[in-house]
This record gives structure tokens, sequence and C-alpha cells, in this order.
């Protein structure tokens, strides 16, 4: 199975009157536009058939290429599969720009300028499994770059993964453990539903307004996002030494509030950190077991490789019982790796 995602895209380039790259002369060529193929090529062991976890995350269902010259919409292609889009460039330095799965609004012969692509707005509804959005760039001159006939563009996604890949119940009161356990639901709440395609919002930059984040201090039902960002209704009884075994993984767009000035406060709404939040009736009364995500960033995994249930949790999603979840972070940040794992304290 594929850790890490990585697409590339290869710029195969000819001139158009000559027989191979090898006798290609770029001093012949002036002005004459030339030919360039940009191709969306697959990783090994990466399929293009949808398939579960990792090949929908990875999955490219279509894609669109948009060329700047000095910061201006030079020319641009889509292809409605993973084929290769060719198009006749003068000679020069441009920007390429390659967005994968865009929705069917996102129109790239509207987009003008490289600052205005950058500055499209991409919402969590847009997205979807299989049909993640992932955006990439890099800079090129033609002819120059490309005689050889391979250059490359990474494409990340723009949401973030979270997650819990295991529920343990370990009740430390008999009389606590005695109660029936029901693990009614897993979700991410405060979670920002709105990202850009060039850069991720700055915690200046990001708004209050409550139209901008879903499940705000708590689950609120939201069909347009509730596939990305819950699994509810789980309902699955787990008495004190057994363990819940079936991951849960969710994608959010990046939250910039990091722990440092994360606010509980529920008098009124303010940006706040984004948090796994695992909810569960004991005795028939609901608690909550949250955890605390730092700043999150696009195309970077936050998963609790084991989160611990050792007392009873919080009557509020926003709220933690200290030792009631054991959880442990660390930080190796890699691109949808772990940023950090969380696991179980020994």
């Amino acid at each position: 199975m594929m850790k890490h995602f990585l697409k590339t895209l290869l710029l195969l380039s000819s001139a158009a009157c000559l027989s191979s790259c090898q006798e290609y002369d770029s001093s012949a060529v002036g002005n004459r536009p030339v030919k360039v193929t940009f191709s969306i090529t697959d990783q090994p062991g990466y399929t293009r058939v949808a398939g579960a976890g990792e090949e929908d995350e990875a999955a490219v269902l279509h894609w669109s290429l948009l060329l700047f010259r000095d910061g201006e919409l030079a020319d641009y292609g889509s292809s409605d599969s993973t084929e290769p889009i060719t198009r006749e460039l003068e000679g020069g330095t441009y920007t390429a720009c390659a967005v994968v799965n865009a929705p069917a609004s996102f129109q790239p012969g509207t987009v003008q300028s490289l600052e205005g692509l950058d500055g499209t707005v991409s919402d969590l509804e847009d997205h979807a499994l299989p049909g993640l959005i992932m955006v990439g760039k890099r800079s090129l001159r033609i002819p120059e770059d490309t005689e050889d006939g391979i250059q490359t563009i990474h494409v990340d996604r723009l949401v973030f993964k979270a997650g819990v890949r295991k529920i343990s119940v370990r009740m430390e009161d008999p009389a606590v453990a005695a109660r029936t356990f029901i693990l009614q639901g897993v979700y991410l709440t405060n979670c920002p539903r709105k990202t850009r395609l060039g850069t991720d919002y700055a915690r200046t930059e990001i708004p209050s307004d409550q139209s901008f984040w879903a499940n705000r201090m708590g689950f609120q039902s939201d069909a347009s996002v509730n596939g990305l960002l819950s699994d509810t209704g789980i309902n699955a009884t787990l008495p004190s030494g057994s363990s819940h075994s079936v991951p849960h993984y969710f994608y959010g767009c990046p939250n910039p509030v990091g722990t440092g000035s994360d606010t509980r406060s529920r008098s009124s709404w303010s940006p706040r950190c984004t948090r796994i939040v695992i909810e569960a009736t004991i005795g028939g009364t609901t608690y909550y077991y949250p955890i605390t995500l730092p700043a999150t960033s696009r195309n970077k995994t936050y998963i609790a490789e084991e989160a611990v249930i050792r007392g009873l949790g919080s009557l509020d999603p926003e709220e933690e019982v200290p030792g009631a979840l054991e959880v442990d972070f660390s930080t190796s940040i890699e691109d949808w790796g772990p940023e950090y794992q969380i696991n179980e304290k020994s």
C-alpha cells in the first residue's frame, strides 16, 4: 500500500519539425512555437481504478493545465481522464500549473492570472473519495527546459488527513468498567471548510465567520461534508479490556490555529483548534473524548495510532478530562505521511 502521495507530471517536448530530441537545435527555433506534451503518469503500484483507502486518496479523475507567462494566462488545456495535454508554446519562461479533480465550476480559461489562480477558494464539499483536489506548479523555460524530454511537477492535496486507527477501552474504575460502553461516533470538530489553491490561510487571515467552519464546537450534520469529517452511528459495544480496530480517517481544510491560541469558550464563537472527537455512551450518558490537533497543513497526516479510554470523558466535546484518554504526540514531518503520530502511553 502506498504510504505517501507523490503525483508526477511529465513534460515531454519535441520541436514540431525535428525527428528526435537528440537532433534538437534550440537556436534554429527562434520564436516559432514549440509543441510540448504534458502527461500524468502512474507511479508503480498505483492504479487508475479507484479502490478503497489509499487508492481513493490518490485517484486522479481529470485534470487541467494552466500556463502563465509574466503572471498572465498564456494557454490552458483540460483532460477528462489522465490523458496527456499538448500545447504549442512560444519561447520564453512559463509557470506550469496542474489542478487535479477540480469541480465543474472551475473553468481554467476564466483564470486570467497566476495571482488569480492562487487566490481561488476551494470548498471542502468539492472534495470526494475518490477525487480529492490536488494542485502543483513549477517554472520552465521554452525551449531550453524541454530539450531533454522530461520535466516534473509535483502536486499535493489541498486537505489534511486526520483520524484514529484503534480505540481501546481500559477503564481503571471497576464501577465504571461495569457500565455498558457504546462507541457512537468519531469526527472532526472546528474544521475550516475552505482553503485557497495557492497557499493555506495564515492565522491572521482566517475568517471567524461561522460559514467558514464545519462542526463548530461539536458535531453538526451537514450532508455536503459529512462523509469527509465524520463517522457516526457506529453503535459498537466495547467491554472494558476490548478494542475497536476499525480505522476512522477524515479530511479537512487546513487550520492555522495552533494550541497556543486555542480557546474552548462557548460564550461566543471564535477560531480554534481542530479536534478529533470520540463520542460514546457509558451507562446511557453521552461522553466525549477530544484530541486537540496542532495547526494543520495541507497534504499532512495527523493520525492516532491508538486512543486508550481509561475513565469517564467530558460532557462537552470542547473539554478534556485529565486522565480519561491517553494519547502521546510525536513530531516527524512528512508529506501525506505522519506529521505527528499519537501513540498509546506505555
